[in-house]
C-alpha cells in the first residue's frame, strides 16, 4: 500500500534521531500488487508512479 507523508522533511530533518513536533499528513493509496507474469521492473515503476501520484504538491516543469 503506497503512502505519502507530506511535511516528513520537516518532522524529521535529514539527520535528525528526534522528530520534531510539528503536523503531519498521512496519504494512503490503493494497494499494489504484482500482475500475473510481470515483470519486477515494471511492477517497480508501476508501484513508483502510484506513490506519486498520491502527492498532493506535485513538482511543477516550468
Amino acid at each position: 500500500i503506497p503512502c505519502w507523508i507530506e511535511n516528513m522533511s520537516r518532522v524529521l530533518p535529514k539527520g535528525q534521531f528526534l522528530p520534531v513536533p510539528l503536523l503531519c499528513r498521512v496519504v494512503f493509496g490503493a494497494p499494489v500488487a504484482v500482475g500475473p507474469g510481470e515483470e519486477r521492473r515494471a511492477f517497480l515503476e508501476r508501484a513508483h508512479a502510484a506513490l506519486l501520484a498520491l502527492n498532493p504538491r506535485p513538482e511543477r516543469d516550468d
